[in-house]
């Protein structure tokens, strides 16, 4: 049986750096136009034709009428040709899709973001219905996870708040995807609890998302030198753990000494906000609770020591140097 247009057109483009929301995306779209029971996809992964996306457009299959043809990463939009021909050819394929039957869905993927500038990707956009999917910007990533909870009855205390955002804050790459997912343990292991706590967020994010950074960072912010001696090995575990864990606690005592430099300098909080990226009163609130146990002095003593220890690492400083340099902030009065 056709499949029904419903009000989604039969020929789609997404797009963007986030590869399992695309796969995820794709799949959904397949099952959304033909009702649930889509044919298997003709998959062209990084290969094919013009000549060869067009035969598979024509719907061969001797078993049924419709017809799903999924072109991942065409070589026409990996490396778009600037040869009249060629561009031509590639221009009056993307016309075609605009006339293809109801019974025939083509979904076009490109793992990136495309130049927009070009006719091929202006016509595709023009004829397809489009889509990017892209990673969430860390800064972005513990507002979005509120709202998945919140959408799911559950409300986030405010320590939960702070710990979401340092732990967020601090990946390069995050999904939303990977947030629903985690979204739906936190509220499995909930229950009928409605208010989502800092120590249920311990317990139910992986380890790769936290391995005990953050109360490392509280410990050592309180000068409890026997918990960071015990909490080192743990936290710098080997080379890319300790840059990237250093980097966090940079930028921690970095937003420290700024905020204490512009207010010493009286300058209106709503500017030292701006200067933080500070864009919530809760994050504002944590960011102050932590500077009051930091002087200016000692934040930025701690910044100078850190970069001395980075530039000696490519020389060969032990980790034991690294323990040295914690313990000595732990022990400065």
């Amino acid at each position: 049986m056709p499949a029904k247009k419903l009000n989604k057109k039969n020929c789609c483009f997404l797009y963007g750096e986030d590869l399992v929301s695309l796969a995820l995306r794709r799949e959904g779209l397949l099952k959304a136009y033909f009702e649930g029971d889509p044919p298997d996809p003709v998959l062209f992964d990084g290969e094919g034709s013009l000549e060869e996306y067009e035969n598979a457009l024509a719907g061969q299959s001797l078993f049924s009428s419709a017809t799903a043809v999924v072109i991942h990463n065409p070589p026409f939009l990996k490396r778009i040709s600037k040869a009249e021909k060629e561009e031509k050819a590639a221009l009056h394929f993307v016309e075609r899709l605009e006339g293809l039957p109801p019974d025939i869905f083509c979904l076009i993927q490109l793992d990136g973001k495309p130049d927009k500038r070009t006719k091929i990707v202006k016509g595709l956009l023009s004829v397809c219905y489009s889509e990017e999917l892209s990673l969430l910007l860390p800064r972005d990533a513990a507002g979005a996870m509120i709202r998945l909870l919140s959408a799911a009855g559950k409300r986030v205390d405010f320590s939960a708040r702070t710990y979401l955002e340092d732990v967020l804050s601090s990946w390069d790459t995050i999904s939303l995807p990977l947030l629903q997912t985690e979204c739906d343990k936190m509220v499995l292991m909930c229950g009928e609890k409605s208010v989502v706590t800092k120590e249920l967020l311990e317990l139910a994010l992986p380890d790769y998302m936290n391995q005990g950074i953050f109360k490392f960072v509280d410990a050592l912010l309180d000068k409890k030198s026997q918990l960071v001696l015990e909490s080192a090995d743990r936290v710098f575990t080997d080379m890319t753990t300790t840059i990237k864990n250093l980097g966090l606690l940079s930028s921690k005592f970095r937003k420290i000494k700024i905020l204490k430099e512009m207010e010493r300098n009286h300058v209106p909080p709503t500017r030292i906000q701006q200067a933080l990226g500070v864009r919530s009163s809760w994050q504002w609130r944590a960011v102050q609770a932590e500077a009051r146990k930091v002087t200016e002095e000692e934040a930025e003593w701690f910044l100078l020591e850190i970069m001395k220890y980075q530039l000696a690492s490519r020389q060969g400083a032990s980790e034991l140097e690294l323990k040295d340099l914690l313990l000595k902030y732990c022990l400065r009065k």
